[in-house]
């Protein structure tokens, strides 16, 4: 199954019938859970209109905020529903015939001026114009900027597949580069160790027994890298592993990004006197990079 990026753009466009012409256009970029958001050009909301787009996106995606924007465009004038509000326009006219104009002054008020009043005409909206067939029109136009918007998604998540894997075996190409030095650098640190060790008996400060010890217990300690290797090398398998099997994977490997992560993080933190420093940055920036682009798959 393949990966999937949730940065995506798509539009169609269709001729829903003669009366209507429809365009739609849907962009997403990344969000940890599905957004989505339906934008019309209509004076009024019509929740079947912005239902039908909703349930397009949401047969298809999975996480990303999606904004969808329609604009319904009518073609046949005639297809129009105007309902004229007879009552209140024989209110305006019998006002209008009670108005005394100046001596001269001609009433050149038409039935056009009257018309042009504010609420005396109202068109029917596109929710109860849409006929079964313009529906359904509808609905496939929004499938097609969809699945273009999905495709778009598609493209781009092969594209961060090949990046994610590249910056993954720098990570790897570190640890095989530290794993068989393991026992050189445990070597050094307890050289070291020894040599702060004799500095101490040789000096003329009185030794603490339990001071001597709790430094021992800690050097002891970062000498020892084997665990976090071994969960090192691990973690970049599993990674691999869902990364290769592809689908909706982008969460579980962010997950992982932060453990292996932590586990560079632990073996600067143990190995900073032997000379990995600079290693660990390189291996530490690339595994930075895989999370950033982690975080746009779906």
């Amino acid at each position: 199954m393949a990966l999937t990026s949730m940065t995506g753009f798509g539009r169609a466009r269709g001729q829903l019938s003669e009366r209507f012409a429809v365009s739609i256009v849907v962009r997403s970029v990344n969000h940890r859970y599905l957004d989505i958001q339906v934008r019309t050009n209509l004076r009024e909301e019509v929740p079947e209109i912005e239902a039908l787009v909703r349930s397009a996106v949401g047969r298809r995606f999975q996480r990303g905020r999606v904004t969808a924007q329609l604009n319904l465009e009518r073609t046949l004038v005639g297809g129009v529903e105007a309902v004229v509000n007879v009552e209140a326009v024989g209110d305006v006219l019998d006002q209008l015939s009670r108005v005394s104009l100046p001596d001269g002054v001609a009433n050149q008020v038409g039935l056009g001026d009257v018309l042009a009043v504010p609420g005396l005409i109202s068109v029917a909206s596109p929710e109860t114009i849409l006929d079964d067939d313009e529906r359904t029109a509808l609905r496939s136009t929004a499938d097609e900027a969809v699945s273009a918007a999905v495709e778009m998604r598609r493209g781009e998540g092969e594209h961060l597949a090949k990046q994610i894997s590249s910056e993954l075996a720098e990570v790897a190409a570190f640890v095989d580069w530290f794993e068989p030095k393991m026992p050189e650098f445990r070597r050094l640190i307890l050289d070291r160790v020894r040599e702060r060790v004799n500095a101490v008996v040789d000096s003329s400060a009185a030794i603490d027994p339990e001071r001597v010890v709790q430094e021992a217990a800690l050097v002891a300690d970062r000498a020892d890298v084997a665990e976090e290797v071994v969960r090192l090398r691990a973690h970049l398998e599993t990674f691999a592993e869902r990364l290769a099997a592809g689908g909706t994977v982008g969460r579980a490997l962010d997950f992982m990004c932060q453990e292996i992560h932590r586990e560079l993080n632990t073996l600067g933190s143990k190995c900073r006197e032997i000379g990995v420093a600079d290693r660990l940055v390189d291996a530490k920036s690339a595994a930075e990079r895989v999370r950033e682009q982690v975080q746009n798959l779906e």
